[in-house]
């Protein structure tokens, strides 16, 4: 009877290291100075099926055996750079179907998935120690603790057989080894929201310093990671059987900040060229805004040049801006609401609120206290619109103090904040902020 032959993971992920495409990958490591490596997870489903679906089920235990074969890569391809680095990173992108935030549940636990969103927090950077140093304050032996989890966790004894104390210990900071780490709240895109549900969101945790700070609020973001639940606990009962799920991340991307990156097929190129040469291409255009809407062909010829867009100018000392801002006024039941939402809909980055439940904050930005006890922004809907349109519906009804507050937004496409210690201009550099234009209706008593 024949043994069937076992196959060591990481000597078989280290063969698929050993692809041409992925040799220059670890080559060009030492030249960028990185400690990771993009692996797509078609090549690797090519490569091999089966180890591809296990990557999916144990996730924790065949990322270290990636991470491990391509540091043995590594070391054959550049031996000093090597030595410099304690360890190399596989990080997976591109997986093979997205998963919807809201459906993650307790069958994800513990799985490699792929989720897609709109990032509305994130926090500083702030670094994290993976194995500690502590001094013993009694004899001065150091020992070495590997951390896991929240909270700093302490050696149980002193490793020295003579003292043997169970402490009190020091920590030692320049004996110790630290990582950069961030905590991002991804929320669901508009264009997935279920008709009438409210967008759900989950936490993610990054770390290490070639995933963390490339994701800003307002950006959309595709985001691979292992599925974790931790129970919260209270200070008198201790630990929830109810726990929370959140996202520690393997990689990340952006999906692009601008429309313009989507690049057209072809087909679409062509089309777009066979248009250009239409003589009522103009007309043509208003009449695929809303067409079920009659009539109003003032006002959709303003909605065409709002979608459209200007020219922006950066001269040396001030900036003018290419886009416009519509202000629809008219008598009620004329379909005004009707045209907002679709335009929010048809916009590559559409969002569409009322004036009954907007305030300043929710518009702009608003600063949140941490667990921590810091001070954070999270990002609101103008941030949310960053690049598309911002319909904002009943601007009537809105409390005056929160209308100004979006004034220097339209016109400087800035916003000056001083709340909770945080005292900061917002620009278009710091959180993609503000380039979006804005559809507002019902103002007759504003202009009366």
């Amino acid at each position: 009877m024949e043994e069937l032959e076992i196959i060591d993971p990481q000597e078989h992920l280290q063969d698929f290291f050993k692809m041409e495409k992925y040799r220059q990958r670890i080559s060009q490591m030492a030249v960028s100075g990185k400690t990771s490596i993009i692996v797509d997870f078609e090549d690797l489903l090519a490569f091999d099926q089966e180890l591809a679906e296990e990557l999916l089920e144990n996730p924790e235990e065949y990322l270290k055996h990636a991470d491990n074969a391509a540091y043995a890569q590594l070391r054959i391809e550049d031996p000093e750079y090597s030595e410099t680095i304690e360890k190399v990173a596989a990080r997976i992108v591109r997986l093979i179907g997205t998963k919807h935030l809201r459906k993650l549940g307790s069958k994800n636990i513990g799985k490699l998935v792929m989720i897609e969103g709109i990032v509305v927090r994130s926090t500083p950077v702030r670094p994290m120690v993976m194995q500690a140093a502590f001094k013993c304050k009694r004899c001065g032996t150091i020992t070495y603790t590997r951390q896991t989890g929240p909270f700093l966790r302490a050696p149980f004894a002193c490793t020295d057989p003579s003292c043997r104390r169970k402490g009190p210990f020091d920590l030692i900071q320049e004996e110790s080894t630290f990582v950069d780490s961030q905590e991002l709240r991804v929320q669901e895109r508009p264009e997935d929201l279920p008709p009438g549900q409210l967008p759900r969101s989950l936490n993610i945790k990054l770390i290490g310093r070639e995933i963390v700070d490339v994701a800003r609020p307002g950006d959309h973001a595709s985001i691979v990671g292992v599925v974790r639940a931790v129970a919260p606990t209270l200070p008198t009962v201790g630990k929830l059987r109810a726990f929370i799920l959140h996202l520690d991340a393997n990689s990340i991307g952006i999906l692009g900040k601008e429309p313009e990156t989507v690049l057209p097929s072809p087909e679409e190129e062509e089309k777009i060229l066979e248009l250009a040469k239409d003589p009522w291409i103009n007309r043509k255009i208003l009449n695929s805004i809303a067409p079920s809407i009659y009539g109003y062909d003032h006002v959709k010829e303003a909605i065409m040049y709002l979608l459209l867009g200007g020219v922006p100018k950066s001269l040396p000392d001030i900036t003018i801006r290419g886009e416009l801002n519509v202000l629809l006024i008219g008598d009620p039941g004329t379909a005004k609401s009707q045209l907002l939402q679709y335009v929010a809909r048809l916009a590559p980055r559409g969002l569409y609120t009322s004036g009954r439940g907007t305030t300043a904050a929710g518009l702009t930005a608003a600063v949140i206290r941490e667990k921590g006890g810091g001070m954070s922004l999270e990002a609101g809907a103008l941030v949310l619109a960053d690049k598309g349109i911002a319909c904002i519906d009943e601007m009537d009804k809105m409390r005056p103090g929160d209308r100004v507050a979006i004034h220097e937004a339209m016109e400087q496409h800035t916003v000056s904040i001083a709340k909770g210690g945080i005292v900061a201009t917002l620009t278009r550099e710091q959180l993609y902020l503000l380039r979006q234009t804005l559809l507002w209706e019902d103002m007759n008593r504003i202009v009366q």
